[in-house]
């Protein structure tokens, strides 16, 4: 078996894991999310912080993480392991860990769900699917997100165990890995949950706030627009008023030397010829 090969993979896998959207996603729009909300670096705080939106695009890149450092485990390691599923979950699990315990960021990072739902998207993703939908039902009814994530995995890990053709106890002792991180990732939830304090997430309320925040943006962004379109007009008109002024302080000029022009005596041919005259014979008297 190539070992070598499996610890570089696991390697990268778990610097995959260390990349974190919320994080990159707050700082671009200048919020220091591990201020904000519970302070956790995850999907969900992006969403209860940031909005709707941004909570989606966090979980959709985290599972990517997990989608890639799953996809890497399952190809590349296809010759050194029998079943394709060990180094999937392999690479998995590094990727889960690096989300949680990211060395870059001091091993402040996520809870992992989202990258773990991401290597179950390539293992079972159709069941995986199915348990994402039936979750999110629950969470917008019931609004507790930690209970749907720990049954996600959970439900997934389970099934993975029960359905295997043949018993292989490295992908179980992977999949319990995987299992057992999110659940220890999430001890603080399941502490305020026994305590009947843990915080709710209601959705249809957050849509509202969204849909309601997004009015206002656009309201102000009208009105912003509006105001740089009267300033525009304004512009143009002092550049008119300023083109009218300088037009006709040109024809006033212009005016001012005809009419001095005109104003001006003519010499006659008489007059002239007087002239010519007086000139020569003011030589010849010299």
């Amino acid at each position: 078996m190539n070992y070598w090969l499996l610890a570089i993979l696991i390697v990268v896998s778990y610097f995959i894991g260390n990349i974190n959207f919320g994080r990159i996603l707050s700082r671009k729009n200048k919020v220091d999310l591990s201020k904000s909300g519970s302070g956790n670096l995850g999907a969900t705080n992006m969403y209860r912080t940031m909005g709707a939106k941004m909570g989606y695009l966090t979980l959709v890149l985290d599972a990517l993480k997990g989608v890639i450092a799953a996809l890497i485990g399952y190809f590349a390691l296809a010759a050194t392991f029998p079943d394709n599923r060990i180094g999937l979950y392999a690479c998995g699990l590094a990727a889960v860990i690096g989300h949680i315990f990211p060395v870059i960021y001091k091993f402040k990072g996520g809870k992992g769900i989202s990258t773990s739902m991401g290597v179950f998207l390539v293992a079972q993703p159709i069941v995986t699917l199915i348990t994402f939908v039936i979750l999110f039902i629950y969470v917008w009814f019931f609004k507790y997100v930690s209970v749907a994530s720990l049954l996600l995995t959970t439900v997934i890990v389970v099934y993975e165990n029960l359905t295997m053709p043949e018993p292989n106890l490295a992908v179980s002792l992977l999949t319990f890995g995987i299992w057992a991180l999110t659940w220890f990732a999430h001890r603080a939830n399941i502490e305020r949950l026994l305590l009947g304090q843990e915080r709710e997430t209601n959705i249809q309320a957050k849509i509202f706030k969204d849909k309601k925040r997004q009015a206002k943006r656009d309201e102000r962004s009208e009105e912003k627009a509006e105001k740089i379109e009267i300033k525009m007009e304004k512009k143009e008109e002092r550049a008119e008023l300023r083109q009218a002024k300088k037009s006709a302080k040109a024809h006033y000029k212009q005016a001012k030397r005809a009419y001095r022009k005109a104003k001006r005596p003519k010499l006659t041919n008489v007059w002239k010829f007087s002239l010519y005259k007086k000139s020569d014979d003011d030589k010849d008297s010299k």
